[in-house]
């Protein structure tokens, strides 16, 4: 049985940043028309996929800045 922890406000916003990033990178992929219809299909799934990610840890780091507590996002320890 694995441990869980919180993670922290500065933790939420690295991983929502990366996230962002990381999104930016597969919409540029999908532009560039170097892709075969079989690599595009997969790139708008994990599009679909970090989009919603992405929404969950912007929640996050919005609920935080307005109640100044972190909402419970646990990752497991390793």
């Amino acid at each position: 049985m694995s441990e869980q922890r919180e993670l922290t406000f500065k933790e939420i916003s690295y991983l929502r940043a990366a996230l962002e990033a990381y999104i930016g990178i597969i919409k540029q992929d999908i532009e560039d028309d170097k892709t075969d219809e079989d690599e595009r299909s997969d790139l708008q799934e994990d599009l679909l996929f970090y989009d919603k990610l992405l929404y969950t840890f912007r929640k996050a780091e919005k609920q935080s800045v307005e109640l100044r507590e972190v909402q419970t996002i646990t990752i497991p320890k390793r």
